[in-house]
């Protein structure tokens, strides 16, 4: 603990780069213009709007929309936006309209720092670069901010047996393009142990009441982000350093075990963006080193050192009828090693890939061009990508194709495909073994329920996938005050050597991977490897549909005047679901429940809403009913049948009044929840709903009671924070 706070001490002194004082006004008159209103040139009207992004965005989140999210930061803002909003896949971040080198120097943030967060149409990931189905996501700050925030988290399950705690301070400031930011964090989960699940544990297991369903674990961290401005550069400086310790009671082969885990990890990245020549460019090198023990199940000490290198440059190469054409080039190099001693052996470990990405953007017509192409068709662009890879000797490519089109500017269509021979990362190959928490399974060969301890870690024998990958999407909207908008997206992807892990525990898949399944001299299931392997072939089709709106606001509104509510309904269905666990093998198709079933469709309600120093967030949960057949290729008696499940998560929030006015640095309006206590309370499955299941014969399911598979259940949660 004593360099973690070493390092604090050192960021937070006077004069430090984090506490670095705003300069003194000069003496001579300062024009403030503001950038969203219109400006008159030798009588030309010029609009500009801060931060604009090179594509106008699909969705935009104001002010006052932020606010609604109650987040605590702005990593927990997109988080919320894309789980609300269907992202997908980690977006690429934009911040004020440009790339940056390394978000984490502003995911720290409070979201009072943000003017506005935009969702740029799928077409802008061919503008920035982004890889096959990442969206982009354009973040506003303010141009001056200044914040002292705190924040203490209480949680507890209503059964009682274990609780969280966690407490942060934070340190944000803005002028202009110069950022600072520093935050602590602390925090400890108690241990939930088996004795106080009533049902956990039955026959001769129940007297083991000593032993974790949850392990304790403390954690303590730093994390520092600077960035600022040397002439048309910008610099980017980020440090995170981390200690966790993690411990257990578990049982193995008959006995009951002490563990021990303990983490400490050091990361710290420096980058640079700015123009050259008509060329955006960015760069970044980051470094991590970390130490990893582990004792009681195995006396392990692992040491991970690793560089990355990565840029990347952008420029609008040609100026076609329709638009610029933009060419991307991203390059990204990786080198670790690992040292590992378990049970007295040691072993070393090395990795290293090579990454360079290329894309160019065409727009071939737009909406408004004199020619009868572009007023019949309206808005379209063309995105084609290609990529090599080289990954310990093993090489790879890909290729991606894209098109965009927009009759209408409400209706936007979109389609992709890319190839791909892609690498495997360094961490799925290096990463040394370990045993997770115990959970519980339905052991078909046995028919009883099981507690077992899963193998984790990674897997070096792991072999280069191969996948291809197509998307089709279309957005309406928005329309009407209340904003309406729709997406609906057909995907399908096929791959071959994919990794995953064992998709599920049946008498099918334990004959084809034996070796992943240790059993005590009883016969009784005590360990499964789910460390990653790779499957001969998978293939997917899905269509997925969204429903987006907001309640329309009085103009002028604003702040914690304004009345915020923010809906969005999602569906997901699977079409099919197929994989081959090994070349010759008969497929399984999992929608039918073979090699461990999987449900249709799942639907999600999200709302956020806030009237006044009131805030509501809610999220509805759906899943369908699903089989896992123990024989694949037919339906049985023993076959388990997972019933339908929803769960609700409900957040209230309350400001209270501040005791005094805190203006902006300009003298303005008084800032968002500045000097105000604001107070959180939240229930997570609000209604205490627990997985259940059946067998075919329609008898309960062992490992289906009500604390087995969740033995959390309903949680509460009190959060009290502040500006100061």
């Amino acid at each position: 603990m004593a360099w973690l706070l070493l390092i604090a001490a050192c960021a937070m002194e006077p004069g430090g780069p984090l506490m670095e004082p705003p300069q003194e006004a000069s003496s001579e008159r300062v024009v403030v213009q503001d950038l969203n209103e219109a400006v008159q040139v030798d009588d030309v009207e010029v609009f500009a709007r801060r931060g604009a992004a090179l594509v106008a965005p699909e969705i935009e989140l104001d002010e006052a929309d932020i606010d609604a999210l109650m987040a605590w930061s702005i990593e927990e803002v997109l988080q919320r936006m894309g789980e609300t909003l269907r992202l997908g896949e980690q977006p690429v971040i934009l911040i004020n309209g440009q790339p940056t080198p390394n978000i984490s120097a502003y995911a720290g943030f409070p979201p009072g720092a943000l003017v506005r967060a935009e969702v740029l149409p799928p077409e802008a990931s061919g503008v920035y670069g982004a890889a096959s189905g990442q969206r982009v996501i354009n973040l506003v700050l303010q141009t001056r901010f200044s914040s002292y925030d705190a924040r203490l988290v209480g949680a507890r399950p209503t059964q009682g047996g274990t609780s969280s705690t966690s407490g942060d301070l934070r340190r944000s400031s803005i002028a202009g393009p110069a950022t600072n930011q520093l935050g602590l964090r602390l925090s400890r989960n108690t241990a939930l142990r088996a004795g106080e699940r009533h049902g956990y544990l039955t026959g001769d297991l129940a007297g083991e009441t000593g032993v974790t369903v949850r392990p304790q674990s403390d954690t303590a961290s730093v994390n520092i982000g600077v960035t600022r401005a040397f002439g048309g550069w910008a610099g980017v400086l980020t440090m995170n350093a981390q200690r966790q310790d993690s411990r257990a009671t578990v049982r193995y082969e008959g006995g009951v075990i002490e563990t021990d885990r303990s983490s400490d990890a050091l990361t710290a990245s420096a980058g640079f963006s700015g123009q050259v020549s008509g060329w955006f460019i960015q760069a970044n090198l980051s470094g991590n080193a970390a130490v990893n023990q582990e004792s009681g199940l195995q006396d392990l000490n692992n040491v991970v050192q690793s560089v990355t290198l990565s840029g990347g440059t952008r420029r609008s190469i040609l100026e076609l009828p329709a638009g610029a054409l933009t060419a991307n080039l991203n390059a990204n190099l990786t080198t670790s090693r690992s040292v590992v001693n378990r049970n007295g052996d040691s072993s070393r470990a090395e990795f290293s890939s090579q990454d360079l990405q290329s894309s160019l953007s065409i727009p071939l017509l737009r909406k408004g061009a004199p020619t009868l192409p572009s007023r019949v068709i309206g808005d379209l662009s063309a995105t084609f990508g290609a990529g090599v890879r080289q990954s310990d000797g093993a090489g790879g490519d890909e290729l991606r194709l894209g098109l965009s089109w927009s009759p209408h500017r409400h209706l936007r269509l979109n389609g992709e495909w890319a190839s791909s021979n892609e690498s495997v990362a360094g961490a799925l190959k290096t990463e040394p073994e370990y045993y997770g928490s115990p959970v519980v399974v339905f052991d078909f060969r046995a028919g009883e329920a099981a507690e077992i301890l899963p193998l984790r870690g990674g897997n070096p024998e792991l072999r280069p996938p191969q996948s291809d990958r197509f998307t089709l999407s279309s957005s309406l909207g928005p329309f009407t005050s209340w904003a309406f908008l729709g997406n609906l997206t057909y995907a399908r992807a096929e791959s071959s050597d994919g990794i995953g892990v064992l998709p599920g525990l049946t008498e099918d898949i334990e004959a084809v991977f034996p070796e992943r399944f240790h059993r005590d001299p009883n016969a009784r299931l005590i360990s499964i490897d789910y460390r990653p392997l790779n499957l001969s072939s998978t293939m997917s089709e899905s269509v997925s549909t969204s429903l987006n709106f907001n309640f329309p606001r009085p103009a002028g509104g604003s702040g914690l005047s304004s009345t915020v509510l923010r809906a969005s309904l999602s569906h997901s269905l699977h079409l099919s679901n197929v994989v081959r666990l090994r070349a010759g093998l008969a497929e399984l198709d999992r929608l039918q429940g073979d090699g461990g079933g999987l449900s249709r469709q799942n639907a999600q309600l999200m709302i956020d809403a806030r009237r006044g120093r009131w805030g509501m967030n809610a999220s509805v949960q759906w899943q369908d009913e699903y089989r896992t057949r123990q024989f694949s290729g037919r339906d049985g008696g023993n076959d388990l049948l997972i019933a339908p499940f929803m769960t609700l998560d409900v957040r209230f929030s309350l400001q209270l009044a501040s005791g005094g006015a805190s203006r902006d640095a300009s003298g303005g309006a008084q800032r968002r929840s500045d000097g105000r206590l604001q107070i959180n309370f939240d229930i997570e499955n609000l209604f205490d709903a627990r997985r259940s299941a059946y067998l075919g014969d329609g008898t309960p399911a062992p490992g289906y009671g009500r604390d087995v598979q969740d033995p959390l259940g309903r949680t509460v949660r009190f959060t009290l924070q502040r500006r100061f």
